[in-house]
C-alpha cells in the first residue's frame, strides 16, 4: 500500500525549493522511542522541563513541549473519529478487519489504516517543524529524519528486565508480563515499519540507551548534552 506521507513530502518539496537557510529554520525537535517496559514519557516530561529552563536562564523566550497522546487526539480530529477507534485502527497489523467495514461505511466516518497512519505523520511532522518539541513514539524518528535539526535515540533493555518490571507496575504474572512485553513490541514495530521497511534502526537512530544499566536522570542529562553541543538551547 502506498505510503502517502512521502508522496505528500515529495510533492511539498518539489511545489517549493527549499533553500538550506530555510532548511535550518526547521525544529529543533528530539525524538524518544522505547521497547515496552521502558520509560519515554517520564523522560521526556524531565528533558522538556531540563531544556526549558536551560532557555530561560539564558533568556530565551522558548518552552519545549512534549506530544505523546496528542498525536492520536489531534489526528482523530482532524478524521472526526475517536482518539479510542483512532489508536486501535494505527496498530492494526493487517488491516483486513478495519479494511473489510470501508465497504460499508463511508471513507468520511471510517478512514482505513493507511489514510490515519498519514494523518498522524503529517501532524507529527508539522509539529516539529515548528520547534522546541519531544516527539515520543509513533515512529516519530522516520517521520522526522529530514529534520536537520533534529535528534532521535530508542530506550531498551532485555526482555526478562522489562517483564520483571511490567510485572511490578501493571500488577500481572511475570509470564503474563513476558507476553505483553512481546506483543506490544510486535505492534509498534508493525506501526514503524509503515514508516521504516525493513531498514534497521541504525538508520534511523542516533542513540540507543540500555535503560537496564541507567537511570532516568542520567539520559536525560546525556541528552540535554547532546541538544547544547547542537544549538537546540
Amino acid at each position: 500500500m502506498e505510503n502517502l506521507f512521502f508522496k505528500y513530502m515529495k510533492e511539498r518539496t518539489a511545489r517549493r525549493k527549499v533553500n538550506e537557510a530555510d532548511e535550518l529554520k526547521l525544529g529543533p525537535v528530539m525524538t524518544i522511542s522505547r521497547e515496552y517496559g521502558c520509560p519515554a514519557r517520564e523522560i521526556a516530561y524531565l528533558l522538556a522541563d531540563t531544556l526549558t529552563k536551560k532557555n530561560k536562564d539564558a533568556g530565551i523566550d522558548k518552552e519545549w513541549r512534549v506530544i505523546s497522546k496528542e498525536i492520536i487526539e489531534e489526528s482523530a480530529r482532524e478524521l472526526k473519529v475517536s482518539p479510542a477507534l483512532m489508536d486501535d485502527i494505527s496498530r492494526d497489523s493487517s488491516s483486513s478487519f478495519f479494511e473489510s467495514l470501508t465497504t460499508f461505511f463511508s471513507d468520511n466516518y471510517y478512514p482505513g489504516s493507511s489514510k490515519v497512519k498519514n494523518t498522524i505523520a503529517k501532524f507529527i511532522y508539522e509539529t516539529a517543524a515548528g520547534g522546541n518539541v519531544i516527539i515520543v513514539g509513533r515512529a516519530g524518528e522516520a517521520i522526522t529524519k529530514n529534520i536537520k535539526r533534529s535528534f532521535h535515540s530508542k530506550i531498551i533493555a532485555p526482555l526478562d528486565w522489562r517483564a520483571r518490571e511490567v510485572s511490578r507496575t501493571e500488577f500481572i504474572p511475570l509470564s503474563e508480563a513476558k507476553k505483553k512485553c512481546i506483543e506490544e513490541d510486535k505492534r509498534r514495530e508493525q506501526f514503524r515499519h509503515y514508516f521504516e521497511g525493513d531498514k534497521p534502526d541504525v538508520e534511523f537512530f542516533n542513540v540507543t540507551f540500555n535503560y537496564r544499566d541507567m537511570t532516568r536522570e542520567e539520559i536525560v542529562e546525556m541528552l540535554v548534552i547532546v541538544a547544547e553541543i547542537r544549538g537546540f538551547v
